[in-house]
């Protein structure tokens, strides 16, 4: 009995293995209806995206041309327009950068300024601050005021500040790029283990 057995178990196991031979295991469930592609699916959200984008950008320019300002528009999406030219080098990365500001809405409401804030000090693409700001410190040099039209997607983005910038909301910012030898209070020096 336990030789028939073990013989009707080989058999078994041996028909199973066969029978499995002809057939792929993948995995996966294999559809007989064509998937789409990723992007595809991704498609509403592409097209919103660049919807918001648009309005955006359209916003911006209504909001220069109400004030006749003569802006260059990089390829990033920042209107600058250099007001004083300052002297030296072009700031780069890792440089530390000290700035004076002041930070409007487009309403025309200042909501940030450094009168009251303290000045922003910060390293070229190496710290926190908003994509915009890097951006365009590296097309100035020390001593340099300059007014930047921001996209909300080089500021704050969809979140917002958490104060009172809202997502999706692009702002406008007065810069000045103070001096080497400008005397900077200790308090506005970051600690670097922060």
């Amino acid at each position: 009995m336990r030789r028939l057995f073990v013989i009707l178990l080989v058999v078994l196991c041996a028909g199973g293995f066969v029978a499995c031979r002809d057939k792929k295991v993948t995995g996966s469930v294999v559809s007989s209806e064509k998937t789409a592609p990723d992007e595809d699916k991704d498609a509403p959200y592409v097209e919103g995206n660049k919807n918001i984008m648009r309005r955006e950008n359209e916003e911006m320019q209504m909001f220069i041309r109400r004030y006749g300002w003569d802006m260059h528009r990089t390829p990033t999406g920042l209107y600058i327009q250099v007001l004083e030219p300052g002297s030296g080098d072009f700031f780069k990365e890792g440089d530390r950068v000290v700035l004076e500001y002041r930070t409007f809405l487009l309403s025309g409401e200042q909501i940030y300024s450094s009168d009251s804030n303290g000045v922003k000090v910060f390293l070229v693409n190496r710290s926190e601050e908003i994509d915009a700001l890097h951006e365009a410190v590296q097309m100035l040099r020390p001593g340099a005021r300059a007014r930047l039209v921001i996209p909300s997607y080089l500021g704050y983005g969809v979140a917002g500040d958490g104060g009172r910038i809202q997502g999706l909301q692009p702002i406008m910012m007065m810069l000045r790029v103070m001096t080497k030898d400008e005397k900077i209070p200790e308090s506005y020096i970051p600690n670097p283990y922060n």
